[in-house]
């Protein structure tokens, strides 16, 4: 495996390690349990010094399996397994990502890049509540401007902020700026970082404008978060 490939195999084998290794009881069953392992183990939570509340900005599994899928299509990516972040899976392509993703592809090259970032803190915020972790579920999937635009108003998660202007507050404190034309924060300013052309959708036309949107931000709140 060639040294460019670092950054993805790097947070592979925190994925598998962090799966293989969990407590094996339903969380409702022994949650300290769940949540010591978490701030143990979890990079969010280390990276904040093992705050639960922290979580991934940037899902680095999505666009992961969005350029697998684009460069290799389903047919091929099948011979390794139900495609997932699953522990089968992980294992299969880990070994493979050279003939998966060639070097010399430009999207790969962005991808690299945006894994190298995505494992350092400036892809980390605190939420208000351990319950907007469900921004990672469906219909969010962890796309941010979805989830910013939930939080205004009467949006899913607007009920964790008392008003738009607590709202506006955690987002200047969290260093979210970015993610509105001109820093100009409210629910109509919020970047269409995919260029899908509706803010409630993650699902790139280019690949490369989204990885590019990423990798910006990324670099923006790494010279301001600490």
């Amino acid at each position: 495996m060639i040294d460019s490939y670092e950054p993805i195999m790097r947070k592979i084998e925190s994925w598998l390690k962090y799966d293989e290794n969990k407590p094996k009881s339903k969380y409702y069953a022994n949650s300290q349990e769940h949540d010591e392992y978490r701030r143990n183990n979890d990079l969010d939570c280390i990276l904040t010094g093992g705050n639960l509340y922290a979580d991934t900005i940037f899902s680095l599994w999505i666009p992961l399996r969005f350029v697998l899928v684009r460069i290799n299509g389903y047919s091929k990516l099948n011979k390794y397994g139900k495609v997932g972040k699953n522990i089968p899976f992980l294992k299969k392509i880990s070994p493979a990502l050279e003939q998966l993703l060639p070097t010399e592809n430009e999207t790969v090259k962005k991808l690299i890049e945006l894994f190298e970032l995505g494992q350092q803190r400036c892809n980390v915020m605190i939420l208000k509540d351990r319950k907007m972790q469900l921004r990672g579920k469906e219909p969010y999937f962890d796309y941010m401007p979805y989830f910013l635009y939930d939080c205004f108003d009467k949006g899913e998660f607007s009920k964790y902020f008392s008003g738009n202007d607590d709202l506006i507050e955690w987002i200047h404190e969290q260093k979210l700026d970015m993610f509105f034309t001109n820093n100009e924060i409210s629910k109509n300013n919020i970047i269409d970082l995919s260029g899908s052309g509706d803010i409630k959708k993650g699902v790139p036309l280019d690949m490369n404008v989204l990885l590019d949107n990423y990798i910006n931000i990324l670099n923006q709140r790494k010279k301001l978060v600490k």
